[in-house]
């Protein structure tokens, strides 16, 4: 047991151990760190020092109606990347001593949400594993499949390169959700739909777009008892599922106020440019989620369990995702600027890729009864390849995830990583120095690494009871605990604002001329993108 424990610790310690650092951006990312930052460090929820220190696009810093600071971000991942940013202020604090100044918006602590993402994702990988091995009835088609979802899709890029933007997070609860979902063999009705609601909540509350996915806790929650059992259930399962997209709801009508940034403003849908443009089109950048697209079509053919319903719930989430509206000034809630915006392939769809999981498990089980598990690998692995070698270039040369990319640009990128010279330089650009690698090391990567080991198969064996109820209250209690801790940042808000009536006029100052000449060159950009891309590519 020992030594099993031990095995998996150091796997765990040579996947998430800072090997190179991380070039941040100045938009989600931005908005991701200043809720942390914000919640944990300044307590509050007013965010004009986080917009002054971290440069946060003007696009989306301003002054609301109601006097704050705008941030649009949902912060439902912000509490499930809480440990990991404690965990590296405490590491940055310990570096001061050798002369590194303590920074909580710098590299050390940003390493270390890297660090918990990383972790999560180890544990996701094992979970899509051990059910593609399980279906295939060979652990070689468990490590393709694992290649197909972790290097395939935009996953590891946003595990490694952006763990601050809330996609493997949301991704994550889904996935969870999903494999939860598709089993029947644990807890009871009740608990069931308890579980899954509150998992689908959370989800949502990373993800506000996922909420719709509810419907399939209703599937799920429907059949068996009488009419007064299923509405039961129904309701305890709705119930669960607003705790934690709630929060989204109360801090951003704290924010924003009743119009909520003007959300509902008219939106044009670019269905084409979202799929297969090559400025990080869907099926341009990760062409491996056509083949789940092709299972989930087989899946609703056949009328498998809830395939309709997996299929309008995914195909609304790309509606949702390609569609496109104007910015107006101090109206940014919610906006898109374009589908695929500063990304790495399908960033907006990331999280709702587990709906294809059990149509995919269909169609490895079918090639093990025909025999053709080696026909479906290799097809498989073909459709990894250019996403591996984008993963390579944006890794080379981060630009290439924000680029404004034709064909023949998106050629030249697919070429970048052949240049030794290339790496080189993202090597030395990316370098940790021993010191901050080896206080990482210790007080954020082991002690998550030990943590991990401890409760890796928790989630795999949900048919114990005790570890149902265990779950339920894991995620509802987590809940109720964030809507006090948000509660008590509101009120100190408030008090801070009291004392310092002057303080949002002066971050109104400073903001709004920029804010305004960001949000005028936006026409521009939209030109810019129909005359590169056509006219189906913007408004």
């Amino acid at each position: 047991m020992f030594r099993r424990h031990l095995i998996r610790l150091l796997v765990l310690l040579a996947v998430c151990a800072p090997w190179f650092n991380i070039v941040r951006d100045n938009a989600d990312s931005a908005g991701m760190l200043a809720h942390l930052h914000g919640m944990f460090v300044d307590a509050d929820l007013l965010y004009d020092n986080e917009v002054n220190a971290l440069r946060l696009t003007p696009t989306f810093a301003f002054v609301t109606s109601e006097g704050v600071v705008s941030n649009h971000w949902p912060a439902g991942a912000t509490w499930l990347q809480a440990p990991g940013y404690g965990l590296g202020l405490l590491a940055a604090r310990a570096l001061e001593p050798t002369g590194l100044r303590f920074n909580p918006y710098g590299a050390v602590p940003l390493l270390a949400v890297r660090t918990l993402a990383m972790l999560l994702l180890f544990g996701l990988a094992r979970m899509l594993g051990r059910v593609y091995t399980e279906a295939a009835g060979t652990a070689r088609a468990g490590v393709v499949a694992q290649l197909a979802w972790i290097a395939g899709t935009p996953l590891l890029y946003y595990a490694s390169e952006a763990p601050l933007r809330p996609h493997v997070w949301g991704f994550g609860a889904m996935l969870v959700f999903v494999l939860a979902w598709r089993r029947r063999d644990w807890g009871t009705p009740m608990s069931r739909a308890i579980v899954l609601g509150a998992l689908v909540g959370l989800a949502s509350g990373i993800r506000p777009q996922l909420a719709p996915i509810w419907l399939l806790v209703a599937e799920d929650a429907w059949p068996g008892g009488s009419s007064r059992d299923r509405m039961r259930r129904l309701g305890a399962a709705a119930v669960a599922a607003s705790a934690w997209p709630l929060l989204h709801l109360r801090l951003q009508l704290w924010m924003y106020g009743m119009d909520l940034g003007g959300y509902a403003s008219q939106t044009t849908h670019h269905l084409r440019a979202f799929l297969i443009s090559p400025y990080h089109g869907v099926l341009t950048w990760s062409p491996v989620v056509l083949l789940g697209m092709l299972a989930l079509g087989r899946a609703a053919a056949r009328r498998e369990r809830a395939a309709w319903l997996l299929l309008g719930l995914f195909a609304h989430q790309i509606w949702l995702d390609c569609g496109m509206r104007d910015i107006s000034a101090y109206a940014v809630l919610g906006t898109r600027t374009w589908s695929g915006g500063t990304s790495f392939g399908a960033r907006k769809l990331l999280d709702a890729l587990p709906l294809l999981l059990p149509s995919t498990l269909g169609v490895v089980s079918w090639a093990r009864e025909r025999g053709r598990l080696r026909l479906l690998a290799a097809v498989t692995l073909a459709l990894v390849v250019p996403a591996v070698a984008l993963l390579a270039a944006s890794f080379v040369d981060p630009n290439a995830t924000g680029a404004l990319l034709d064909w023949t640009g998106y050629a030249v990128v697919l070429e970048r990583p052949l240049s030794a010279s290339a790496w080189g330089d993202a090597a030395a650009a990316r370098a940790v120095p021993l010191k901050v690698w080896a206080v990482l090391v210790l007080i954020v990567a082991l002690p998550l690494g030990l943590a991990a080991t401890r409760t890796a198969d928790g989630i795999a064996s949900m048919s114990a009871p005790g570890r149902v109820g265990l779950a339920g209250v894991l995620l509802l209690g987590g809940a109720v605990l964030a809507h006090l801790g948000l509660t008590a940042l509101m009120v100190r808000s408030d008090l801070r604002l009291a004392d310092d009536p002057q303080r949002m006029a002066v971050a109104r100052a400073r903001m709004h001329d920029a804010h305004e000449a960001a949000v005028a060159r936006i026409p521009a950009r939209h030109a810019t993108l129909r005359a590169l891309l056509g006219d189906h590519a913007a408004p």
